[in-house]
């Protein structure tokens, strides 16, 4: 059984010009992280547009990235939308295409207490039967946060829960979830200027939309630290830092795309409304993060 750990990739969807999902550019992106040693692949999420793609859409995404993957990185689909059937639909179709198993993020805008949480959950861990299942927690865009009470309760209730994606700083939280449950459970950040401070608090890995873009730093940092050169792992640690605050004032999905179309991985770096397209400034700010990373290399 395979879970999430080391840098795994929040991968965006490529679209065309027009809009509809750009499948090529997709395997190619998925290649392309499979051959820079991310670790884990993890579609349809934040990054990804999830909450934008029609049913239809986020099965062939789950389907491509899987087929595309074969097995070279964990395959973990993200599968909540706003529709709580569609979402039960997604997590049993990922589950019986191959995917190794799922992230399931919280109800969304509408706020949920800790009882419909963990009802929630136990649905969600069912329809995915025996493969694993990763709550995904960012509370600041879903309006809803777990507690780690709730948490403790979901992961003793249901045993192919294996962890939780954490996309908050809050370092204590993280250890909060870890030590929630009756048994063991994993956590996983989603800030990428925590990387160390989260795999020193015990944490198994990092879930990043950039590190499709900057994989050396991202692969570079887990295992320099996994290798105990903790040294090193700061200044890939450092870089991560420098080059998100450079590019902050770009809006990050955008950005994402753009610098991957640069790097020839996808064709546009279209999006789907509410997104824009970015502007010259934004666009030059992008290319010289990019020099950055490529004179590192």
């Amino acid at each position: 059984m395979k879970k999430l750990y080391g840098i795994v990739c929040a991968n965006v969807t490529p679209m065309d010009e027009t809009g509809n999902i750009d499948f090529e550019s997709l395997k190619n992106l998925v290649d392309c992280m499979a051959g820079d040693g991310i670790h884990g692949v993890y579609p349809c999420g934040t990054n990804g547009e999830g909450l934008l793609l029609t049913a239809e859409e986020h099965h062939a995404v789950a389907q491509t990235v899987i087929e595309q993957n074969r097995g070279r990185m964990s395959a973990f689909i993200q599968c909540a939308v706003l529709h709580w059937a569609d979402t039960m639909e997604n997590i049993r179709f990922a589950c019986e295409t191959g995917a190794d198993g799922v992230g399931v993020m919280t109800p969304t805008f509408y706020k949920a207490d800790d009882a419909a949480m963990i009802e929630y959950y136990r649905e969600a861990c069912l329809a995915a039967g025996d493969k694993p299942v990763y709550l995904y927690n960012i509370a600041k865009y879903t309006n809803n946060d777990i507690s780690p009470k709730a948490y403790g309760q979901i992961v003793d209730q249901n045993p192919n829960v294996m962890g939780i994606k954490y996309s908050n700083s809050d370092i204590a939280r993280i250890q909060d979830y870890m030590r929630a449950g009756s048994r063991p459970s994993e956590a996983l950040i989603g800030a990428d200027s925590y990387i160390l401070s989260a795999l020193a608090a015990g944490c198994v890995g990092e879930v990043s939309g950039p590190a499709c873009v900057f994989p050396k730093w991202y692969v570079g940092a887990y295992e320099s630290f996994l290798a105990g050169d903790h040294k090193l792992a700061l200044e890939y640690q450092n870089r991560i830092v420098a080059c998100s605050r450079s590019i902050k004032p770009v809006p990050q999905i955008p950005a994402i795309k753009a610098m991957l179309r640069m790097k020839s991985v996808i064709r546009t770096d279209v999006c789907r409304r509410p997104f824009r397209r970015l502007n010259a400034e934004e666009y030059r700010l992008l290319e010289n993060a990019l020099k950055m990373y490529e004179s590192d290399f």
